[in-house]
């Protein structure tokens, strides 16, 4: 159970968090290093779900703040720190140093001539889902996107897709969330972008952020 919850957990920091702004930061350090920073908290539909999967009682704390960190620290992670301020938050901070996580591995992230680039493609979701242990990727599986299954949907289609499996509250949570991605290169240079979690999911084109 401590397990499939720490899983649950790991899987919920990056897209099962769904407030009406989930904010995501990376920055690239002078030395070469990137930055991470989340902060997302869970809507009640979710953390319903999430609880039902992991057979939890309402009571049950989700995120286990130190299982969590050892689990990115196992994953690379540098100077993890995790705080959960309630049943239903999470914020995170880590550094990679190597950019051998699967933000890069995936293409996700790059770096080139010293600044951060970032391209969120159906390629590169999916080739992220396919570098993920099968255990993370079976919880991805739960967001029924087409983006990490070769397929193509409306955003309406897969609105009605997860409102029929899940209900009117879950595709609304999904509907309504915003993601808030800075982007903060040595120069001090800072970007801000905002993508619609519903685009994400659906994603059909190439989008190049910097």
């Amino acid at each position: 159970m401590k397990k499939l919850m720490i899983l649950l957990s790991l899987a919920a920091c990056f897209f099962f968090l769904n407030s009406c702004t989930s904010e995501i930061s990376l920055t690239l350090n002078k030395n070469g290093s990137v930055s991470v920073g989340y902060y997302g908290a869970a809507g009640k539909g979710f953390m319903g779900l999430l609880k039902n999967s992991a057979g939890a009682k309402n009571d049950d704390v989700m995120f286990d703040a130190k299982a969590i960190t050892k689990e990115l620290e196992k994953s690379g992670f540098k100077d993890v720190n995790v705080i959960c301020k309630n049943k239903n938050d999470i914020s995170v901070q880590m550094t990679d140093t190597q950019k051998k996580s699967e933000y890069f591995t995936s293409g996700l992230v790059k770096v080139t001539n010293n600044k951060l680039k970032i391209t969120l493609s159906p390629a590169g979701l999916k080739k992220f889902y396919e570098s993920t242990d099968s255990q993370t990727a079976a919880y991805l599986d739960m967001l029924l996107s087409p983006v990490f299954n070769d397929d193509s949907m409306t955003e309406t289609e897969y609105l009605d897709l997860v409102s029929s499996f899940y209900g009117k509250e879950v595709s609304d949570e999904i509907k309504n969330t915003e993601i808030l991605l800075t982007i903060t290169n040595p120069d001090g240079k800072k970007s801000k972008h905002t993508v619609k979690m519903i685009k994400l999911l659906t994603l059909n084109e190439s989008l190049q952020l910097e």
